[in-house]
């Protein structure tokens, strides 16, 4: 019976895979099937092997692309470095052609150190220091941006020095001289070089190390123009207010009859060397100024109060015509304090030594200024008349109580001078 059993297996086995073998040659949707899961069943074998394969592929991929981008931001490095040297060095060009401009195009000034005469009232020549024989030293006007050339000639007896008060210059211009810096000696010749880039107004005189040289004299103005001016204005006046000490002298008597007074404002020019230039003005002068600086001035010793040199009624006068803007620039060179006063106007301070264009704006008809002060002040000719521009304080604004004198000047409307001036000429 178990043959039996085993030969009808048998037969149903042969059977079936008689049929397995004719369906698949008869259908070929499944021998695709087939295959595709005869090819599922190899990558079912063959697939932890290849995943670990790219897995390390990828990381090898990973690490090439770090490096690469590595490398590319140090190639950006130094291109950046590379474009920074040229830029660098274009600008240190520039700067270098610039500099050339300006060298070709600098704006030269010669100042003249050296004892004068000097009148202030009539009959009063001083023996004093100035600057090209004037009191005080003619101006020195320039451009914001313009290179200023200023050529110092020192024919005294001292040595001096030079300093731009208020202007920010390098220090081998404005630092404390010493030999072959700013220190000058007798007979020599030093050049002052910066570029102007402060607007507003300044002035010149000696260092700290020679005080008693702006004393006896040697001080001046200095304007830069701005590149753009905020508004305009139609006269542009600068006013240095300044002392000058002088103690008699005597006049020898073959001297004093030859004598010819300096005029206002006028340089003496000689082909006599220095030393004999200030031998000569100095026997010419029946005071000798002097710089006070220990308490109360001794009795002989008299005090000139100056407007620009002069005292009143000396002091050439303001002449405006109605609906003008006018510009002051108020320096005090001297020693005192100055109170200032505007009859018939207000005064609209624009600037205080040096100081922000854009701060506020305050009107005065009245100002102080302190020893050193730079004050710019503006105002409009809106009422015609005769005026004055003067010191309150009596002492300087008067010769010894005595009116005219000092520091006082006339302001004149010059079509009310026109119709006084009409009947005398009818």
């Amino acid at each position: 019976m178990k043959s039996k059993l085993s030969q009808q297996f048998s037969a149903s086995h042969s059977s079936r895979q008689s049929l397995f073998s004719r369906t698949a040659k008869a259908d070929p949707i499944f021998r695709t099937l087939k295959s595709a899961l005869a090819a599922l069943l190899v990558s079912m074998t063959i697939s932890p092997m290849t995943a670990l394969a790219d897995m390390e592929e990828a990381d090898s991929l990973a690490e090439e692309q770090v490096k690469e981008k590595e490398e590319l931001k140090d190639m950006q490095n130094e291109l950046n470095d590379i474009k920074g040297n040229i830029s660098g060095a274009l600008g240190e060009l520039s700067d270098l052609t610039k500099k050339m401009d300006n060298q070709a195009n600098a704006k030269e000034f010669h100042l003249f150190a050296r004892e004068t005469g000097w009148d202030t009232y009539s009959g009063s020549n001083v023996h004093c220091l100035s600057y090209n024989g004037k009191i005080p030293g003619p101006p020195i006007v320039i451009q914001e941006g313009e290179l200023a050339k200023i050529v110092l000639h020192n024919q005294m007896k001292v040595s001096t020095s030079l300093q731009f008060h208020g202007i920010v210059v390098p220090h081998t211009v404005g630092g404390i001289p010493r030999s072959g810096q700013g220190l000058v000696e007798p007979g020599q010749t030093f050049v002052f070089q910066f570029v102007a880039r402060q607007p507003g107004t300044f002035w010149y005189h000696p260092q700290l190390i020679h005080p008693n040289q702006k004393q006896l004299g040697l001080y001046g103005p200095i304007v830069v123009q701005p590149r753009l001016k905020s508004r305009p204005y139609d006269k542009d006046i600068t006013l240095i207010f300044s002392e000058l000490r002088k103690s008699p002298q005597a006049v020898p008597a073959n001297v004093a009859a030859k004598v010819t007074p300096l005029k206002a404002g006028q340089a003496k020019v000689k082909t006599t060397t220095s030393e004999e230039s200030a031998e000569g003005d100095q026997q010419k002068s029946n005071f000798r100024a002097v710089a006070w600086t220990d308490g109360a001035t001794p009795p002989e010793v008299e005090t000139d109060y100056l407007i620009n040199g002069k005292p009143a009624p000396t002091v050439p006068a303001i002449e405006l015509r109605k609906g003008e803007r006018v510009k002051l620039r108020l320096i005090n060179a001297g020693q005192e304090i100055v109170p200032l006063q505007l009859g018939g106007h207000r005064m609209e301070i624009v600037a205080v030594n040096g100081g922000d264009r854009l701060e506020p704006h305050v009107f005065r008809d009245t100002l102080t200024l302190n020893p050193s002060d730079r004050v710019d002040v503006e105002f409009t000719a809106d009422n015609p008349g005769v005026w004055s521009l003067c010191s309150e304080s009596a002492h300087q604004s008067s010769r010894k109580g005595r009116f005219p004198g000092g520091m006082a000047l006339v302001v004149r409307y010059s079509e009310l001078r026109a119709r006084q001036q009409q009947p005398q000429q009818e």
